[in-house]
Order: structure tokens, then sequence, then C-alpha cells
């Protein structure tokens, strides 16, 4: 039985936090600018923005560990991390079908996503579940890194 993608509560906020630090150092640790990542780590969004909605997040415990956690919002999947100790097992994918059920189920009839070019293992998931890039845009940081981000979208299908 896969394990059950539930919505997160206010008691999950500090253990999404740091699977979202883990997982973020994961997917840039080697591939960002050094400056860069110091500057994502100084501004430390989740501990701001995860107290303030952790209610529109879903998360996805094994063994009673979150594993991972994913945001809808709207239309687009915002924010899907994995914990580095439970990548390659379909926990992403199981969370990009939930995040995916809870777009259509509002009524859109596509998903989207943002994806920096600094984490090219993403990229490649994400395209080999039908999202292709529609933008691309380019951030200079104050930290002086000029990052490439993609806009990617997936038409999605039939009733949730």
């Amino acid at each position: 039985m896969p394990p059950a993608i539930r919505p997160a509560t206010e008691a999950d906020v500090p253990r999404m936090i740091e699977v979202a630090r883990r997982s973020f150092l994961s997917a840039f640790g080697f591939t960002a600018p050094f400056p860069l990542i110091q500057q994502w780590i100084r501004e430390d969004r989740e501990s701001t923005a995860y107290p303030a909605s952790w209610a529109d997040m879903f998360v996805l415990e094994r063994d009673g560990v979150i594993a991972g956690l994913m945001q809808p919002t709207l239309d687009e999947i915002d924010g899907l991390w994995i914990h580095p100790d439970y990548q390659d097992q379909g926990i992403g994918s199981s969370l990009l079908r939930h995040g995916e059920d809870v777009v259509r189920s509002r009524g859109f009839s596509r998903s989207w996503l943002t994806c920096s070019s600094f984490n090219p293992r993403a990229l490649e998931f994400y395209r080999r579940r039908g999202y292709t890039v529609f933008r691309s845009t380019r951030t200079l940081h104050e930290c002086g890194v000029d990052e490439e981000s993609f806009g990617m979208e997936r038409l999605l299908g039939g009733a949730a």
C-alpha cells in the first residue's frame, strides 16, 4: 500500500522546514553557485512562509517521518520537496500527481510550476512527467548571480 498523502498540520511545520532545507541542499548543493546558496540560506523563506501557509500544503509520511511535501496554489505546484533519504522512491511522483488532482478539482485544465536551471535533476523529473517549458526568465540576484528559471506546464486530462 503506498504511503498516504495528507493535509499538513501546524504541528508539521518544523519538520516541513527541515525537509525543505535538506532537499534544497541536495538539489542545489553541487549545482548552484555558492554565493546564491548563501543568499538563499540567509533568506530562509520557509521559516516565514510555512507557518503562514501550512494549511494549503500536503505531506507524505513514511514510518512517521515526513518524506516529502507539496503546495498546490490555484493552478501552480508551488514547492515540491523530497527529503534526500526518500528520493527515487516514487514520493515525488505521488505528490506531483496529488497536486495535479487538486489543481484539476479546482477547475483548471493545466498545471504549472517554476524550476531553476540550477536544478537539472528536477528539470528532468518534470520533463519525464510531461511538463514542457512555456517561459524562461532570468533573475540577477543581489549576490550577483544570474539565474535562469523555467515556467513548465502540463495539460491535465479528465476529471479528478
